[in-house]
């Protein structure tokens, strides 16, 4: 497969630290590697955004119970004035 690479020095320091990332001297097993771990950590990041969304819902939904909580609790200290 051939290549054409327009900015040698940007790729050049891309290449390096993916090989640093991923532990391998040989290019194209560090490309490999890499689009693997890219992959991996773009199925994490979905995972934690389903976690954060359904954080986020429970939140509202305490915050409702709260709220209604401090109107009943209102409404009930009105009833016995």
């Amino acid at each position: 497969m051939a290549i054409t690479i327009r900015d040698i020095d940007q790729h050049y320091y891309m290449i390096e630290s993916l090989k640093s990332l991923t532990e391998s001297n040989v290019t194209t097993k560090a490309l490999i590697k890499g689009g693997y771990l890219a992959v991996d950590l773009g199925q994490q990041l979905n995972d934690e955004r389903e976690k954060r969304i359904r954080a986020e819902s429970e939140l509202k939904e305490l915050k409702e119970k709260f709220a209604a909580y401090i109107k009943s609790k209102d409404e009930l200290l009105n009833a016995l004035k």
